[in-house]
């Protein structure tokens, strides 16, 4: 089946890629790339920043590389952050391209790292090393996705590495309220699918590559990661949050409640905070977009807010595929709070209609592939209707 076999892929693919983060991160190696001081004279202002663009744009490449192999039809159809041209600390401007065996790759990350042959050969280990997933989550798989999905029709956004900033810390994760708000577990790999036609999120796989940290027996300390998925085509809606079994969407049973928890940006403006704050939320500002949309879809808040243009299609797309087969989903702030000022009363078709969508860029500034009028993530509809009773409009 299309559905199953693309979300084996994708999972594998994000597994890889988490892969590598987790190596760039935690192999002194790699890391010391990152981090190299040199004396002033030879410092390349940018080092730090060009070897965490680097660590994107291999992660982006691999998917690209690993998806169109299994799946040619999707050729000229995955779309990123990140270009492939790199220029590495010699000043050559390569591309970035994954070869047909892990010795070639290899040979060419060495001209991309200016000759570390050992770095070049751990990455291109990782990137030719086939994964396997766990043994229930190909069954959650073999359950659920019986049916096809027309994949000539489909596209796919990918974040390599969400949360770069967060990425380069050294933070095991710090909590307000048992909600983790920074650290490594901020850091996604996001890979979204949409419809070409209609824009709408189809398919969305999410990696956590610094979920848990545990120590073994020899006190060594270990990062692992949390892979889930989700689709919402045609009306089937499924989906798996890593160890959790399988769901199909159901039902759930609804409590009111006056107080709302939202995911907000350090970078939201005072004025949406009060307004917030007069409803009766409670904020919990985090870092990295898909990191707070995972705590929607974790249940840990009820809402991701964002007011104006600081997310892009490709930090969305998985995570509004995952919401969409829960019964939620993303839309933008902006028309939703017209639609509350112009509608006498909200519903889900009238709702529906506000949905971030994908295919098209909102702008043709420098942040065209932003979403530029904001967002709201949520997974209750009855619950969304009562957060947009309360706002004001800005």
């Amino acid at each position: 089946m299309a559905a199953k076999r693309l979300l084996e892929v994708l999972l594998q693919v994000s597994e890889k890629s988490a892969n590598i983060a987790r190596a760039w991160r935690c192999q002194e190696e790699l890391f010391e790339m990152m981090v190299e001081e040199k004396t002033e004279k030879e410092k390349n202002q940018r080092f730090v920043q060009d070897f965490k663009t680097l660590a994107d744009v291999l992660v982006q490449e691999v998917v690209k590389h690993d998806v169109t192999q299994i799946f040619p039809e999707l050729s000229g159809y995955i779309f990123g952050e990140e270009s492939n041209k790199f220029t590495n600390s010699f000043g050559h401007e390569i591309l970035i391209e994954v070869q047909g065996d892990s010795f070639a790759t290899s040979k060419h990350l060495a001209t991309v790292l200016c000759g570390n042959e050992s770095a070049a050969r751990l990455l291109a280990d990782i990137i030719h090393t086939d994964i396997v997933l766990e043994s229930d989550e190909t069954q959650a798989l073999e359950d659920q996705l019986d049916f096809e999905l027309p994949l000539t029709d489909l596209a796919i956004w990918i974040d390599p590495i969400d949360s770069t900033a967060q990425y380069m810390s050294n933070s095991p994760g710090e909590e307000v309220d048992g909600i983790v708000v920074s650290g490594l577990p901020c850091v996604t790999v996001l890979i979204g699918v949409f419809h070409r036609e209609t824009g709408l999120p189809v398919v969305g796989v999410i990696n956590q590559p610094f979920s848990t940290l545990t120590q073994d027996s020899s006190s060594n300390k270990q990062w692992s990661g949390r892979r889930l998925w989700g689709v919402a085509y045609a009306g089937h809606c499924c989906y798996c949050l890593g160890n959790e079994q399988w769901k199909s969407k159901k039902a759930k049973k609804y409590v009111k409640t006056s107080n709302f928890k939202v995911a907000i940006s350090q970078s939201e403006s005072e004025n949406m905070k009060k307004s917030l704050l007069s409803s009766g939320a409670k904020l919990f500002p985090i870092c990295g977009v898909g990191h707070k949309l995972l705590h929607v879809i974790d249940d840990n808040v009820d809402f991701y807010i964002l007011s104006h243009a600081s997310s892009f299609k490709w930090d969305t797309c998985a995570a509004h595929a995952i919401l969409c087969s829960m019964g939620g989903g993303v839309v933008t702030y902006n028309e939703a709070m017209s639609l509350k000022s112009v509608t006498k009363e909200l519903d889900e078709a009238s709702l529906d209609k506000c949905k971030i969508k994908y295919h098209k860029a909102d702008g043709d500034t420098e942040k065209k592939w932003s979403n530029v009028n904001g967002l709201i993530a949520f997974k209750s509809y009855q619950r969304f209707f009562e957060l947009l009773e309360s706002l004001k409009v800005q």
